[in-house]
């Protein structure tokens, strides 16, 4: 995948569901993916096609209040989906664990509110930007970077 070359265009919130799971075939384990849009946008919506994409079959849904849930697939992979929407400063990522699982084998790592990283984004990762253009229409795009 290059960069800015995988996006899409939903008008739903199955659509940005199957969008996430579209987008799945080409995640890679290790992968970090970091998620940037406003509240409501679809982040939990698209993350959750992404799970059932990489083999989850259980519940998707946002750890706003206890920062990361955590994902076996069954399959040997482990998601580890992070909300840093509560999170005050970078230094509250080490007391909760944050730099224990990112990156390693067998996982992907998915980090909604990733502008809070303020500084600790990784040099490889991808980019998951939702862009809302109406109430129900929403711009998806994709940057694999580094």
């Amino acid at each position: 995948m290059k960069a800015s070359d995988m996006q899409f265009e939903t008008s739903s919130e199955k659509a940005t569901e199957k969008a996430g799971f579209e987008f799945a075939a080409s995640a890679k384990r290790g992968d970090i993916i970091l998620f940037y849009g406003s509240v409501g946008s679809g982040k939990t919506v698209f993350t959750r096609g992404l799970c059932r994409g990489l083999g989850y079959g259980g519940y998707v849904n946002s750890p706003s209040y206890i920062i990361m849930n955590q994902y076996d697939t069954g399959g040997g992979l482990v998601i580890y989906h992070y909300d840093l929407y509560r999170i005050s400063s970078t230094s509250e990522l080490t007391e909760i664990g944050f730099y224990d699982f990112p990156g390693k084998e067998n996982t992907v790592t998915l980090i909604e509110w990733a502008e809070m990283l303020d500084g600790e984004i990784p040099d490889k990762r991808v980019e998951v930007r939702i862009k809302v253009k109406s109430e129900k229409k929403r711009t998806i795009e994709i940057n694999r970077i580094g």
